[in-house]
């Protein structure tokens, strides 16, 4: 879509604004060197990506890329994504290994630990990459925690907005849209339950099929963990 055809920007949404972490190095270093939009489109995504991902050793797969469809329009499809990629790699942001010859490419950030993978699969000690736990999307109009509170659970007081606030910080939005999700099927609509549930995905992990199974099959996991509190 064309910037003509674009309604003017209708202003953040809330106060408490979800931040994505930029290294200083992209202002100081590299910003006055991009000219090509797509690039700094593409790289400006894979900082929010790498934001949302829970592994140890974070990386970035054209496939993966490629099935966010808000990512394809923003740039105009996967031809102009894998020359974003492959510019990137030129200029050395990103580095590009391959662990078999007919294995689609793992995309690192050029830092510390982004070489010590590329090393390790250059040299045959790379264990492999745990899969994402769910796709990574960038989704247009995403209802924010208070929304998702007030049409699942109840009334927001100004304790519990501060609660939200919180917790909004602490854990993906898309695991708190999961959670209340999880929550509402058990018929569980309190937000210590729903805390109770996202602390377990923190502590214990989530997305593996036994963790799966637990989640739909023990809706009593979770009580002793919120029964109680305060």
């Amino acid at each position: 879509m064309s910037q003509e055809n674009e309604k003017p920007f209708e202003g953040f949404q809330e106060d408490n604004l979800t931040l994505v972490r930029l290294p200083e190095t992209f202002f100081t270093s590299l910003l006055h060197r991009m000219d090509d939009i797509n690039q700094l489109r593409t790289l400006l995504y894979l900082f929010w990506h790498n934001e949302q991902q829970q592994s140890e050793v974070r990386y970035f797969r054209f496939a993966e890329l490629a099935a966010d469809q808000a990512l394809l329009e923003m740039i105009g499809g996967e031809n102009a994504l894998q020359n974003a990629l492959s510019g990137l790699v030129s200029q050395g942001i990103l580095l590009e290994a391959k662990t078999i010859e007919e294995e689609p490419p793992y995309y690192f950030f050029n830092g510390p630990q982004g070489r010590a993978a590329v090393a390790a699969i250059n040299t045959g000690a790379w264990q492999g990459a745990q899969p994402q736990n769910q796709p990574i999307h960038l989704t247009k109009d995403r209802p924010n925690i208070f929304q998702l509170y007030e049409n699942n659970i109840g009334v927001i007081t100004p304790m519990m907005a501060e609660m939200l606030k919180a917790d909004e910080a602490t854990y993906p939005a898309s695991w708190i849209e999961d959670a209340i999700r999880l929550a509402v099927t058990r018929n569980a609509r309190n937000w210590k339950y729903v805390q109770a549930i996202l602390e377990r995905w923190q502590n214990e992990g989530r997305g593996d099929e036994q963790n799966r199974r637990n989640d739909s099959q023990d809706p009593g996991s979770y009580r002793e963990s919120w029964l109680g509190r305060d």
